[in-house]
């Protein structure tokens, strides 16, 4: 009974943790693309003269994890970052802003702000 109720407790905080990330994606420009699949790789800038080929910026996403009872970096945000990228059709963002987000005595999670940026080079 007892080792239940752990499981129940460790499942539940699981979900918590979970659900405390959030993201959000505001499309931006008159042109729609379709969704890519999610194998498909999605290119990582954090300057703009980084990306030598024209490009058009389709939307400006956001991430943002309290990090509850753990240490996070940028590269914890990567991941959901070109997963709501992929979402609008984008095939790169532009890391705009990172910081760090203190939500604890040992927690830092992270914020993120983005663009996402569809490269017209690499669309056939």
């Amino acid at each position: 009974m007892i080792k239940i109720m752990q499981l129940l407790l460790i499942a539940t905080l699981c979900i918590l943790l979970y659900s405390c990330a959030n993201g959000s994606i505001n499309r931006i420009g008159q042109n729609s693309y379709p969704r890519l699949n999610n194998n498909e790789n999605v290119l990582l800038f954090t300057a703009d003269n980084q990306i030598k080929d024209k490009y058009e910026v389709i939307g400006i996403i956001s991430y943002n994890d309290p990090g509850k009872y753990q240490i996070l970096t940028l590269a914890d945000a990567i991941g959901p970052l070109k997963k709501m990228a992929r979402w609008i059709g984008a095939n790169a963002i532009i890391i705009d802003k990172s910081q760090p987000v203190k939500s604890g005595i040992i927690s830092t999670g992270i914020y993120v702000e983005a663009r996402a940026i569809r490269l017209l080079s690499n669309v056939e």
